[in-house]
């Protein structure tokens, strides 16, 4: 995707850089520059517009301000925070308008940030902390790892036989060494073998998308070079899922990217979104090679590679080394694999039996809702609605938002009716249990840690009832509290349930936590994506659930300056200054109101907000 690099620590190769602001976006004009060129003439490459060193400090103080912020969030243990702040630390890089590898200074602070972005990285997985979301590595990052060896070469020099695609190409030498790769290599032939066994999920869906936006059916192999089919797969330059969108171009596509979403990882929107970029490339440079050469290193190394050159030819551009060496293999790499897919037994591949195709309904919820709940509904595991779903960052969908959740086929009516028994403010921590043969009320009762009686009401039954195996339960979980007058600094105003921030003690547990303010350890776990017997260390924060009924006001001479009002006075109006890390859903969260609200009241049209910002928050 636009400006995936690799070289440095983690391989940031940063020759794919180039300034956007060179060329005008319209192909009119590039073809005219390409018009005015004597033909078989190489003329030199255009330089980028100059840029003051002053503007090259701003921008490295706006990075390095970016990092200071996740540096101090990753010591508090806010590791969320920490990701999202090195993660706008590097755009703020990758997004400006510069050549990055023409200043060395700005050169060296890149590798500087990266190698130590990674460091933190490092030393979160090694402490078992939820630093960032879990992904699997971008295959392009093994592709643009391939060397091919001298038997690849000679053979696609040698091989002859035709092979056609369903759009113009033509099929050089090198798509034919890439062929042989992936078809003799020890290495590239279980690549492929992956690949093709992985896109039985998904190519039915591809396909059908692809046909109904107009592009070349044989494109949806693009998948395979970006991703090998894989939904969390994740570059180190945040290009994420199955076609490999890095947050700007995922963003212009529609693809919504938030503290619990990111549709980067989806299947229908983004398959959509790929098609309908594939094909603005194509009406761009009207010649599919040069689209997926633009697909990978962006539209603008694109055009200056044809203004310098005066030929909108991609072989030609190969030829000349006029586009970065990942983008000039990446181009082969995907017809080779084209290539192989239309006709695997052709190239030995006969024996892969393709994954089966992900069927699913889909089942419109509102939040909160846990998959967990989900699937105990239909009867699957989360595992399984998390593969339907792997947009889903945390696995739930919060209060105020909606979601159309992927269910397996035939089971959508059960979920919805299953739904209807669990009140809608209880759906992310109520349970639904499957009865087992020889399992009573007070059995269920116990292993839920809830009294028997309680499950009996919630699901209408008498207390000694019966229960044949297979009768679904709704199982209210529930934890003994204790009121929270001896809680320290807590100012709270009456609401159904507060959620407090809090600081770990030196030799905290989570036990330890859940008995000194009366809350469950599982829930505390639940709330924070941790294991229940997970080490904490001091100073992490954690989120807690705690009822308001129990709430008293505390004096204010005991107020900590970290704790905060979760819920101001009735009718008041409020403003909150966004602070950097800071996302609509997470403010909304914070002040019991809905995203919708927050637009609304502040004239809001998406969800970009900056640090600095202020918006206005009514509590009715």
């Amino acid at each position: 995707m636009l400006r995936r690099v690799i070289s440095g620590l983690i391989g940031i190769q940063l020759g794919l850089f180039s300034s956007i602001a060179v060329l005008s976006p319209v192909r009119g004009e590039v073809e005219a520059r390409a018009a005015a060129a004597p033909q078989g003439e190489l003329r030199p490459e255009a330089s980028p517009p100059p840029v003051q060193e002053a503007q090259i400090h701003a921008l490295i103080q706006r990075a390095e301000a970016l990092f200071r912020h996740g540096e101090a969030a990753y010591r508090r243990g806010d590791f969320v925070r920490a990701r999202e702040a090195f993660d706008r630390a590097v755009d703020v890089i990758l997004e400006a308008r510069v050549n990055v590898s023409a200043y060395p200074q700005l050169l060296a602070y890149y590798r500087s940030l990266i190698e130590r972005i990674h460091a933190y990285q490092l030393e979160a997985a090694m402490q078992g902390a939820e630093f960032r979301q879990q992904y699997e590595p971008s295959l392009l990052e093994e592709l643009a790892k391939i060397e091919l060896g001298r038997e690849d070469i000679e053979a696609g020099e040698r091989e002859t036989e035709e092979i056609t695609l369903d759009f113009p190409v033509t099929i050089t030498p090198e798509v034919r060494q890439f062929i042989h790769y992936f078809t003799r290599n020890p290495k590239g032939r279980a690549t492929m073998e992956v690949g093709l066994r992985r896109a039985g999920r998904y190519l039915e869906l591809a396909r059908r998308i692809f046909q109904e936006e107009g592009v070349p059916l044989d494109l949806v192999w693009l998948a395979q070079a970006e991703s090998n089919w894989r939904p969390h797969a994740r570059s180190p330059m945040n290009a994420q899922g199955i076609w490999q969108f890095i947050p700007g171009t995922g963003a212009k596509y529609g693809l919504r990217q938030t503290s619990w979403l990111d549709e980067r990882s989806g299947l229908e929107q983004p398959t959509r979104a790929a098609a309908r970029y594939l094909k603005f490339l194509y009406e761009r440079y009207l010649d599919w090679p040069l689209a997926l050469a633009a697909y990978n290193c962006g539209e603008a190394t694109v055009d200056r590679a044809i203004a310098a050159s005066g030929y909108a030819d991609f072989w030609y551009l190969h030829r000349h080394r006029l586009l970065p060496a990942e983008t000039r293999n990446y181009v082969p790499i995907i017809l080779a694999i084209i290539a192989i897919a239309k006709n695997p037994e052709r190239y030995g591949f006969s024996d892969i039996e393709p994954e089966p195709t992900l069927e699913y309904e889909v089942v419109p919820v509102q939040g909160p809702i846990d998959v967990r709940l989900i699937a105990e509904a239909v009867g699957t595991t989360p595992e399984h609605i998390r593969d339907l779903n792997p947009e889903l960052k945390r696995g739930y969908v919060p209060l105020g938002e909606s979601y159309a959740v992927r269910v397996p086929v035939g089971t959508g009516e059960q979920l919805i009716a299953l739904l209807e028994r669990v009140p809608v403010g209880n759906r992310d921590s109520w349970r639904i249990h499957s009865v087992a043969e020889g399992e009573t009320l007070q059995s269920i009762a116990e292993e839920h840690r809830v009294s028997a009686e309680e499950i009996a009401r919630v699901n209408d039954l008498e207390p000694q009832v019966r229960l044949p195996a297979g009768t679904r339960l709704i199982i209210p979980t529930s934890v003994r509290r204790r009121p929270l007058e001896s809680v320290p600094g807590v100012e709270l105003t009456r609401l159904s349930v507060m959620r407090l921030t809090i600081r770990v003690r030196p030799g905290d547990t989570i036990t330890r936590i859940a008995a000194r303010y009366g809350l469950s350890a599982r829930e505390i776990a639940r709330l924070n994506g941790l294991s229940p017997r997970a080490k904490l260390r001091a100073g992490q924060t954690l989120v807690l659930a705690v009822p308001s009924e129990r709430v008293k006001r505390s004096s204010a001479s005991r107020t900590s300056s970290r704790t905060r009002s979760l819920a101001p006075a009735r009718g008041r109006r409020l403003a909150h200054r966004v602070r950097p890390g800071d996302t609509l859903l997470e403010i909304a969260n914070r002040y019991e109101v809905t995203v919708a609200d927050l637009r609304r009241w502040n004239r809001l049209s998406g969800d970009l907000i900056k640090p600095g910002q202020i918006l206005v928050i009514y509590r009715q």
